[in-house]
Parts: C-alpha cells; sequence; structure tokens
C-alpha cells in the first residue's frame, strides 16, 4: 500500500523504486479489490441495474441498431453486466489488459535500444493503474448521482457545444482525464526503467492512446451512419 500512495504523492520516485525493486502483487491486489469494491456496491443497486441497460441500449443505438421492446425486457430482467465491464475505463484495469500493456511497455522500450524484463514492465503497468483505480473512486458516486455509465471525466463530458454523434464528440469522449493521467504515469515508469526523459516516451503512449481513442470513434461513426 505504500507504494500505491507513492504514486499518488511521489509518482517520479515510486517509479524509480518500483523499477529497482518491481514487487507488485500486494499493489496489484488492492487496486483490484479496490475497484471490485466499488463495482459491486453501484451493481448491487437499482440504478446500477438500469444504468446498465441504459448503456446497452445506447451503445446499440450508436453502432446504429434498434432495441425493440422484447430485448429491453430480456436486459431488464438480466441486466447486461458486460456493459459495466467495457465502460467507464475499466477495461484497462482487468488483468489481461495490464499484461498486454507490460507487454507493450517491453516493445516500446526495444524499439529505443532497451531490454525491460517481464517483471519490471508489469510492476510499472500495475502501479500505472492506480490512476484508473482513482478514477473508478470518483466516477462510480458520480454514476449513481446521473445514474448513467457515461463517464463524466471524458474530455467531451468536460465540453460544451459538441455535436452529440458526432466523429469529435465521439473521439473526445473515448479520451479520460484519468487516462491521461495513466499515460504520464507509464511515462515515468518507462523513463526509470530505460534511464531516458519521460517526455521521450510521454509522446508515443499519446500517440497510441489518442490513436486508439480515433479509431474507436471511427468505429462508431461508420457503423452508425451505415445503419442509417
Amino acid at each position: 500500500m505504500r507504494r500505491v500512495i507513492g504514486v499518488l504523492v511521489r509518482p517520479r520516485a515510486t517509479m524509480a523504486e518500483v523499477v529497482s525493486n518491481p514487487a507488485l502483487i500486494t499493489a496489484w491486489v488492492a487496486i483490484l479489490l479496490i475497484a471490485t469494491a466499488g463495482s459491486g456496491w453501484f451493481l448491487s443497486t437499482n440504478v446500477g441495474r438500469q444504468a446498465l441497460v441504459d448503456e446497452r441500449v445506447r451503445v446499440v443505438e450508436a453502432l446504429g441498431g434498434r432495441v425493440d421492446d422484447a430485448a429491453y425486457a430480456a436486459w431488464q430482467a438480466d441486466p447486461p453486466v458486460l456493459m459495466f465491464l467495457t465502460s467507464g475505463g475499466r477495461l484497462q484495469l482487468m488483468p489481461p489488459v495490464t499484461l498486454a500493456v507490460a507487454l507493450g511497455l517491453m516493445a516500446l522500450g526495444a524499439a529505443g535500444g532497451h531490454r525491460i524484463r517481464i517483471g519490471v514492465a508489469l510492476a510499472v503497468a500495475v502501479h500505472a493503474s492506480v490512476a484508473l483505480c482513482v478514477q473508478q473512486i470518483v466516477s462510480t458516486p458520480l454514476h449513481y448521482v446521473r445514474e448513467s455509465l457515461t463517464s463524466p471525466t471524458t474530455l467531451a463530458g468536460l465540453m460544451s457545444g459538441l455535436e452529440a454523434g458526432s466523429w469529435p464528440a465521439r473521439w473526445l469522449g473515448s479520451i479520460d482525464l484519468f487516462g491521461l493521467w495513466w499515460i504520464w504515469l507509464l511515462a515515468l515508469g518507462l523513463a526509470a526503467a530505460t534511464g531516458t526523459p519521460a517526455r521521450r516516451h510521454l509522446v508515443g503512449l499519446l500517440g497510441v492512446y489518442l490513436g486508439t481513442a480515433a479509431l474507436v470513434a471511427t468505429v462508431f461513426a461508420v457503423m452508425g451512419s451505415g445503419a442509417a
């Protein structure tokens, strides 16, 4: 837990410590337990279960589909829990994604001529996900108050004047402030692992993050317009 708190108050020094001593199990378990506790509470409420249904409807309609009364009634009887895992940045906290991020860090290091051991890369990925855990702590009560799973901390959610359903709105809706913090922490970890400036890695990581958001926005825009 000391390192989890350290990521919040001394991120650069903590990431350097993580690289020099890549212990990760305690931090990983703590992060997952904290995120799971909040999720479990939200999904146990009527508001949470209805939000799952509303999110499923929103995604189906964004992709150009239609939801009939029978499908809506079926979802209300058996809320689609998968919608919770794939919305609001929660997927990034899942262990398979954390492992994939670690492998990506190793690839980025190798591209720059630096060999990063899997244990170090995984420790960096785990500790950077503290930002994603904080996102869930902040977002869960807001989801309850707003009765919606739409992330309240995306750039689109913080801006006004965007046309709903437009490509810019979809793109900015895929970029989260906590996601940007997560990218910065990953850059600090890469810097500590390679002995190079964090800004050098920040550009590449941001490119991947923003490019992925653009791809998601494009898929939704194409599928939504194709079915219109």
